[in-house]
């Protein structure tokens, strides 16, 4: 229980040491190795609280240190939670933020801010306070502390304090500007937005920061392109502060184009400033956001009657016996799909799923020995991916330290590991037989692939080596900010970065002498992923970037490194797709497509219900890696998909006869599972997408139930 003193509410974990209880940490982050305790020593008063990482990181995770309580006391008024914070980092990369929602009937959030426009980075003892208002319908309260990174965070002196009665005036003041937002938005009136702001207005994501003028022109612009918009504002807090005032606001956005519906709830707190009498927008910072429905609306997908549909699907599929087994007489029809393909694209619905994985080793082992294909390219960094190929051609290192120095715990499964100890023992099997590769092909890691330069340039080139380390500087510092999208620094970091690239192509000629065209060739690639990872990073860039540059590192590995080889790509759904993703970004696969045309074929995967792991999403906060169970959506096409009975099958969507049942259902648009690394708690659609699937694949693996893939234990 809370202690409550006059106008003021305690927390007593900070005051007594008998007791947490009041304290905790979400399960599912204890079992990642996330924990807190009591100390005495090293507080700023006499007793605190200390929540600490896990010894091996987890990439994605945040702790979380956190108690909840009854809102009655406070509902229609202004409240301040306050807290002495100190970091204590591992990283430079670490931070901590306070948190504090207020929680509404039918899990709607009232007031919330997670101070994602102001994070915690100081080792010093600071007082950090968050101040809101309690709606009069609340039903508790949520309060905490957030920790990102491999350090740990001190918190002490925690009070939570009323404040006394929101100022109504105010409130319905700015209640009528944000209803003049709304509307503007809906009648299309980009000028009267913008007359509500100070010229050098901003809105500030994280660490970005971009004019409020630039964004209104690219909503203008998609305006023009037909586009239309909706907004609904709801004011959650006002603090007043002389000339100017903080609103807490959440709003429920809708953009319909032609691809379809866009709906997104976002919170945001909104810095206004008062000039001649009048209030103006300064600043704009987003909390958090989160889609709530798929990107088109979701159409019937269930078919009335399902039978003619079902018997076609249940003629054509091709039933795989098993996801494990020695057998191939299951995967001869893959073969002739996929012809004499030379390159073969796996994706998958998720990241976190046992038999997707096991079903891609079935397909490298048919691909290997009945097709020679002869490398592995997985979605991972570059060069980090070495030390697995290292360890298959040569049985040197640790397996599963080379599986960790991908950074994804995709990859640090047992799953994958028994996909590496298979092409380790292919590649010691006695007789004549071609070696194995396993590479890949990411590029948003700058600081393994700048060290690799260096090291180059330091034994055949020592004079740039220097110039070349001062250059990567900031591309290093982009790497410990990596838990942001976009950096105002990557524009100078890039730039840097390219005079490396300059370097290495001016003087090829003599560096080949001196070294090989091999040599060269990988340095200059590595230079090229830092020059890459920087300029994603820029804003603008981001993901649309990415997928290009990985299919030019894919048609790099295609025509330099292997050339001649089969390649299979180990990717997800989003970057094997042919057409244009939702958002309208060309595809990996789409970019691939331009060098590689009709040599290569694309495989989605769908599954229809089950287990599976991925970083928990709530309400814009990430709730940590966990096992999610996924129910059968009824009426999407994963649905109608198991109504073959069988448990998993490959469908040859290319080869689909156009006047049949099945062809006139598949390419209609239908809602699958599409959740890659994140799982969106509480609301099942935001798991889903629209597509249509023969548009997107050459062809489809489909499991009915899944299970979630296993991770691998530290140190074993």
């Amino acid at each position: 229980m809370l202690v409550v003193k006059p106008a003021l509410i305690l927390f007593p974990a900070l005051l007594a040491a008998q007791s947490l209880s009041d304290w905790s940490v979400p399960p599912v982050l204890k079992a990642l190795g996330y924990s807190y305790a009591l100390r005495r020593e090293g507080c700023h008063s006499n007793t605190c609280v200390v929540l600490a990482a896990p010894a091996v990181p987890i990439a994605h995770a945040n702790g979380n240190l956190n108690q909840t309580f009854n809102a009655a006391p406070y509902r229609g008024r202004t409240v301040r939670l306050r807290a002495w914070i100190r970091l204590e980092p591992a990283d430079p990369a670490d931070h901590a933020a306070m948190w504090l929602d207020v929680n509404l009937p039918g899990k709607q959030k009232g007031f919330s801010d997670n101070m994602g426009d102001r994070p915690i980075s100081s080792a010093e003892w600071k007082s950090y306070e968050i101040t809101g208002e309690v709606a009069a319908n609340a039903e508790s309260v949520s309060a905490g502390v957030m920790l990102f990174g491999k350090g740990r965070v001190w918190v002490d002196g925690v009070t939570f304090e009323v404040l006394g009665t929101p100022p109504v005036s105010l409130r319905d003041t700015f209640q009528k500007i944000y209803a003049r937002i709304d509307a503007a938005y809906g009648q299309r009136d980009v000028d009267a937005l913008a007359a509500l702001a100070v010229p050098e207005a901003r809105i500030v994501m994280g660490s970005t920061s971009v004019a409020l003028s630039e964004a209104l022109l690219q909503i203008m612009n998609e305006m023009e392109k037909g586009a239309a918009y909706t907004s609904h504002s709801t004011i959650t807090s006002v603090t007043p502060s002389g000339t100017e005032a903080i609103v807490s606001v959440n709003n429920e956005s809708t953009m319909t184009s032609k691809a379809g519906k866009r709906i997104l709830h976002s919170s945001n707190r909104d810095t206004w400033v008062r000039v001649d009498n009048v209030w103006k927008l300064k600043e704009s910072s987003l909390i958090y956001a989160r889609p709530v429905t798929p990107l088109t609306e979701p159409p019937p997908t269930e078919p009335a009657p399902p039978d003619p549909i079902v018997a076609e699907l249940q003629q054509r599929a091709v039933p795989m016996a098993a996801v494990r087994g020695e057998k191939p007489d299951d995967l001869a029809p893959f073969g002739t799909a996929i012809g004499d393909a030379r390159i073969v694209a796996l994706g998958e619905a998720t990241h976190g799923m046992r038999e997707f994985v096991q079903l891609k080793q079935r397909l490298l082992e048919y691909l290997v020995r009945q097709k020679g294909f002869t490398v592995l390219a997985v979605e991972a960094n570059w060069p980090e991916a070495l030390a697995v190929d290292r360890y298959i051609k040569t049985g040197e290192g640790d397996p599963k330290a080379a599986l960790a120095g991908l950074y994804g715990w995709r990859w640090y499964t047992q799953e994958m590991l028994d996909v590496v100890e298979w092409m380790r023992q292919y590649n010691q099997a006695p007789g004549t037989h071609a070696i194995l590769t396993f590479t890949s092909f990411d590029i948003q890691v700058a600081h393994v692939a700048a060290q690799k330069v260096l090291d180059y340039l330091q034994q055949y080139s020592p004079s740039d080596a220097g110039p070349a380390g001062a250059a990567y500087q900031e591309a290093r510092d982009l790497d410990l900010r990596r838990g942001q999208v976009y950096d105002d620094n990557a524009e100078s970091a890039a730039d840097r970065a390219a005079t490396v690239l300059q370097v290495l192509d001016q003087k090829r000629a003599a560096l080949i002498a001196q070294s090989t065209g091999e040599r060269w060739r990988d340095a200059r690639e590595a230079a090229a992923i830092v020059y890459h990872a920087c300029m994603m990073r820029i804003p603008g860039k981001g993901p649309a970037y990415r997928d290009e540059m990985m299919a030019a590192h894919l048609e790099w590995l295609g025509t330099e490194v292997h050339p001649g080889e089969k390649m299979i790509v180990w990717s997800d759904n989003d970057h094997v797709r042919s057409s244009a993703t939702p958002d309208d970004r060309k595809s990996m696969i789409a970019w691939l497509r331009e060098p590689f045309g009709s040599g290569m074929y694309t495989v989605g995967f769908a599954f229809r219900k089950g287990e599976l792991r991925a970083i928990g999403m709530e309400d814009g906060k990430i709730t940590g890696l966990a096992t999610h169970n996924v129910p059968a959506y009824v009426g999407s096409g994963d649905t109608v998909l198991g109504l073959s009975g069988m448990p998993s099958f490959f469908l040859n969507l290319a080869a689909i006869p156009a006047d049949g049942p099945l062809a006139r259902w598949i390419v209609q648009p239908h809602l699958f599972h599409n959740a890659g690394a994140e799982w969106v708690t509480g609301d099942p659609e935001a798991n889903l997408e629209t597509v249509v699937l023969p548009k997107l694949y050459d062809g489809l693996i489909f499991v009915s139930e899944g299970h979630a893939t296993r991770a691998l234990e530290p140190g074993r």
